[in-house]
């Protein structure tokens, strides 16, 4: 990316991403990710975080560059100054946000001639404040978008990085006599569905086939997660551990990755089970079924289906070269496409669409 320096090396050379969020998940992370992303590609970036968050606690541990605003709400005297402080001092030639708040603030206080790219994670997007491109993590969401009257042109994927653990998994067999070990994570949420994994371990329970199960976590459901558990007698083997930062090293402890969601949009928890190595049985909806591939990367089964979330399950428990097929081809694709030096050239290059107004998706 040195041409892409040079360009601009008369101006600061520094872009500015927005995220007023009071959580933490997946797109709390890709904005992150993105930061990091673009300097591992020459290009100067820092961040903007609502004060007191644990957004401003991970981009603390991870030394990103970063101001913290109060952030009341997206009009309000003290934001609106707040941020025209940091983009006066910083002098911005481009401005990316994530989700409305940070959309909205920032169309109120930007320059106009500075080039505003928001991360559109929902259906609603407010298209009267300014945009020079869109970026979406999935492309259905990317359709929805288009469905509503953006201009193919200007909107791009940019899905979540992963980071590429150096050993991922080689070893496939499951002792003779051992239990197969399921793993999964995520918030412990409806939408992910945990309560149909729990239902289908416990099919395969009944059915004699030995597994065990942890569900890596935490959030709303934890409480009702652990009754159903206790009520279908399966807390010997199913485990609510709670949260782990060190995912890899918990993916490396199981056997099948399983992803029983209702509703996502990329999910990082399947991006980080594929960099690892693992054979995954995944719900096929928008999402998941936009990158991975039934039988090559994974097994795709209908959601909210237990028995055929089961079934599949049983399959890889007892196909050791299927497991080991699947989980290769999913590490392949994880480095070919989704490792932090690929997207993050793929960020880069949207980015360099713009300053030279072409639109944001164009060669990409």
């Amino acid at each position: 990316m040195d041409a892409f320096v040079s360009h601009h090396s008369a101006f600061r050379n520094m872009i500015l991403n927005c995220m007023l969020g009071t959580g933490y998940g997946g797109l709390e992370k890709l904005f992150l990710d993105e930061i990091e992303m673009l300097g591992l590609a020459g290009v100067e970036a820092r961040g903007v975080v609502r004060r007191n968050t644990p957004l401003a606690r991970y981009a603390r541990d991870r030394n990103l560059a970063f101001d913290e605003i109060t952030a009341f709400s997206d009009w309000d005297p003290f934001s609106t100054r707040a941020l025209r402080q940091i983009t006066n001092r910083e002098r911005p030639y481009l401005v990316m946000c994530v989700g409305r708040k940070a959309h909205r603030l920032v169309g109120r206080v930007v320059r106009t001639e500075v080039p505003v790219i928001p991360m559109v994670q929902k259906r609603r997007f407010d298209r009267g404040f300014p945009y020079t491109g869109v970026l979406v993590a999935a492309e259905h969401r990317r359709l929805t978008l288009i469905e509503d009257g953006v201009s193919s042109a200007d909107v791009l994927v940019i899905p979540n990085a992963v980071r590429l653990p150096p050993l991922p998994k080689t070893d496939y067999r499951i002792g003779p006599g051992q239990p197969a070990r399921i793993s999964t994570l995520g918030r412990l949420h409806e939408k992910k569905g945990f309560g149909i994994l729990i239902a289908a371990i416990k099919r395969l329970i009944d059915h004699g086939i030995p597994v065990t199960c942890t569900i890596a976590g935490d959030g709303p459901e934890r409480a009702s997660l652990g009754t159903l558990i206790e009520r279908e007698n399966l807390s010997h083997a199913v485990a609510l551990p709670g949260w782990t930062d060190d995912v890899a090293a918990f993916l490396s402890q199981g056997d099948i990755f399983a992803l029983p969601s209702f509703q996502e949009d990329f999910p990082l928890a399947v991006l980080d089970a594929m960099a690892s190595g693992m054979p995954i049985v995944a719900s096929a909806i928008d999402g998941p079924k936009d990158f991975l591939i039934h039988g090559i990367t994974a097994l795709l089964v209908p959601p909210n289906d237990p028995i055929a979330m089961a079934d599949a399950l049983e399959r890889l428990i007892k196909d050791s070269t299927l497991r080991e097929s699947l989980g290769r081809a999913a590490r392949n694709e994880a480095e070919r496409k989704y490792s932090f030096q690929a997207i993050g050239a793929r960020l880069a290059s949207a980015i360099q669409n713009v300053l030279e107004r072409r639109p944001i998706s164009f060669g990409l």
